[in-house]
């Protein structure tokens, strides 16, 4: 999935056990590379967008009924609907361990 124009994400600090701290280098993004991950048992999709290392997710339960058979058009148009108009934001906060 391309980008109209690349984004500069900062992954988050990394603060170790031993105290040492280690500042991440920041990462330029120009496509999303997705990876789609379709739950049927669970009924839900998500994607890990490389490279965060947290998924983010598409469709559950009703929504997963109601979008049935998607195409690949209707699942990067979710993502960029879910990611909204701060992709930036949006995909450093996939940096870090959603909460429940």
């Amino acid at each position: 999935m391309n980008l109209s124009n690349p984004i500069t994400i900062q992954p988050p600090t990394i603060i170790r056990a031993d105290g040492e701290v280690r500042v991440q280098n920041p990462i330029i993004i120009k496509e999303l590379s997705l990876i789609i991950i379709d739950d049927v048992k669970n009924k839900n999709v998500i994607v890990k967008i490389k490279p965060c290392p947290f998924p983010l997710v598409v469709w559950t339960k009703q929504d997963y009924d109601t979008v049935g058979d998607y195409t690949q058009t209707q699942l990067e148009n979710r993502v960029l609907e879910l990611l909204g108009d701060d992709i930036k934001s949006s995909l450093e906060k996939l940096f870090k361990p959603p909460t429940r």
